[in-house]
């Protein structure tokens, strides 16, 4: 693993991430419609989608960052289409990116493994979680729904963002047009 950028890295960084911007407001959208009667841990479910950049990119560029970098992107791209959810689309992206940049720095940006990939994409959670809790009212949930919202958060965030991460990296990467990236010259761990 390299850990020097090129501009490749960034162009496609820039690219992924502003398409899972596009997809975070559509996501926002759904969102809204959702019953106000639905249970917060229910809800939980829809979570771990907000932070797929932060699986696919690191997935295909495998460089230090690009967690971090794809869900600020990602965020700030949700914000300026005009989320509902405001500056916040783009702050709680950045809590989100940095949990799941520590789970890839653990691996030493090494391990991209499906167990790696649905571990690190649920550390996305941890983010969301402490950033709900101070701005979105999960500190009024008890402490019974609070638990339920952070691990279905993480459920959702393994599944969503890297199991299905790992699922459209594989699949590009079979066409051949990844072969100048980290993902075609490096196996994927298997521990």
């Amino acid at each position: 693993m390299q850990s020097q950028w090129k501009l490749r890295d960034i162009v496609v960084t820039a690219v992924l991430a502003t398409a899972c911007g596009a997809i975070y407001l559509a996501w926002d959208l759904l969102y809204k419609f959702m019953p106000s009667s639905i249970s917060p841990v229910a809800a939980a479910g829809f979570n771990g989608l907000w932070w797929i950049a932060g699986g696919i990119v690191p997935y295909i560029i495998r460089r230090p960052g690009a967690a971090l970098l794809a869900e600020s992107i990602g965020g700030f791209v949700e914000f300026a289409l005009g989320s509902p959810y405001g500056i916040q689309a783009f702050t709680i992206g950045i809590a989100q990116g940095l949990t799941i940049e520590l789970a890839f720095a653990a691996g030493g940006y090494r391990r991209y493994s499906l167990p790696w990939m649905l571990f690190a994409t649920a550390m996305g959670a941890v983010g969301n979680f402490v950033y709900s809790y101070f701005y979105y009212g999960v500190n009024d949930y008890t402490a019974t729904v609070q638990v339920g919202y952070f691990v279905v958060s993480m459920i959702s965030g393994a599944i969503l963002a890297g199991l299905l991460s790992k699922w459209v990296g594989d699949a590009v990467k079979r066409t051949g047009v990844l072969r100048n990236f980290e993902i075609s010259r490096t196996s994927a761990d298997t521990r």
